[in-house]
C-alpha cells in the first residue's frame, strides 16, 4: 500500500495542438508522444531503456519545484489532450477536458541533489537526441546543457516581443519556431531553478499490476481519465491527493493496456 497517492498533470506532445502537429509530422524527432515536452524532462520515464526492468524513472522537481518526496508515495501522471489528439482517439471533448493516464510511479529512494543523482547513472541513450548523455535530461545541475533534450525534439517557453503588454510574456515554441539561443536560455532557467530551490530527486519504479507495467507509451494504449475518476477533484498546478483505492484503480487502468513487462 502506498503512503500517499497524488495525481499530477504534465505537458506532453498531445497537450497542445501545435505540439501535436509538430510531433506527428516529425516522428524521428518525437517518437514518444506521451513524453514530457521539456528540454529537462520532469517526470522522466526512461523510455529508451532496453527493458522495463532497466528503467530508472525520476521526478526531479523542475516542473513544480517539488522536493518533499517520501519513500513509498505514489505519483500518478496524467496529460491533457488537445482537440486534435482527442479526435485521433475518437473522443468527444464537448463535455469537458480529457486526460490520458500515462504513468504510476512509486518513490523508492530520494537523492539530496541533482548533482548527486547524476552520479547514479552511466553514459547511455536516455532520449531521442542527443543519442548519448552522461545522465538523464531531468537533471539540470550543470551550467551547460550537456544532457538536455536537443532543440529539435523539445518545446521551450520563451519571451515574445508581441506579448510585452501582457502579464504573461512567455509563449510556447515548437522546434521550427525556436532558436538555439532561446533553447540555451530555457535550459538556464531550469538550471537556476534547481540551484535556487536546492531540488532533490525522487528515484522511482513504475508499478506493475498482473505483470504489466503502469506506463502508457502510445496515444492508443493510454486510458482516458475524467474528473470523476479522480474523485471529482479539480486539477491544480501542484496536483491532487486521492484515496488509496482511487490510486490503485487509476494504476490498474494504466497497466491494463500494456503487454507483460519484460
Amino acid at each position: 500500500m502506498a503512503q500517499k497517492s497524488k495525481v499530477l498533470t504534465f505537458e506532453s506532445w498531445v497537450t497542445k495542438k501545435d505540439w501535436f502537429r509538430y510531433a506527428t509530422s516529425n516522428p524521428d524527432h518525437v517518437p514518444h508522444l506521451l513524453s514530457d515536452r521539456s528540454p529537462c524532462q520532469d517526470p522522466f520515464f526512461d523510455l529508451f531503456a532496453h527493458s522495463a526492468g532497466e528503467r530508472r524513472p525520476m521526478i526531479t522537481g523542475l516542473c513544480r519545484c517539488l522536493r518533499n518526496f517520501n519513500v513509498g508515495d505514489r505519483y500518478i501522471y496524467v496529460t491533457r489532450l488537445c482537440p486534435d489528439a482527442a479526435r485521433r482517439r475518437k473522443l468527444d471533448i464537448r463535455h469537458g477536458p480529457c486526460y490520458l493516464g500515462v504513468a504510476s510511479m512509486i518513490v523508492m529512494n530520494v537523492g539530496s541533489s541533482h548533482e548527486g543523482a547524476s552520479r547514479e547513472f552511466h553514459p547511455c541513450r536516455y532520449v531521442v537526441a542527443p543519442l548519448r548523455t552522461p545522465y538523464p535530461p531531468g537533471l539540470a545541475h550543470n551550467a551547460r546543457p550537456i544532457a538536455a533534450v536537443s532543440r529539435e525534439s523539445c518545446i521551450i517557453y520563451a519571451e515574445s516581443e508581441s506579448c510585452q503588454a501582457s502579464s504573461n510574456k512567455e509563449v510556447a515554441l515548437t522546434p521550427d519556431q525556436s532558436t538555439n539561443e532561446q533553447w540555451h536560455a530555457a535550459y538556464s532557467l531550469y538550471h537556476e531553478r534547481q540551484a535556487n530551490g536546492h531540488l532533490r530527486v525522487a528515484f522511482c519504479q513504475f508499478e506493475v499490476v498482473n505483470g504489466r507495467e503502469a506506463l502508457a507509451t502510445t496515444l492508443e494504449e493510454a486510458p482516458v481519465f475524467f474528473p470523476s475518476d479522480r474523485e471529482g477533484v479539480q486539477m491544480n498546478v501542484m496536483g491532487v491527493f486521492v484515496r488509496e483505492e482511487t490510486g490503485q484503480a487509476l494504476t490498474r487502468r494504466i497497466a491494463e493496456g500494456r503487454p507483460p513487462a519484460g
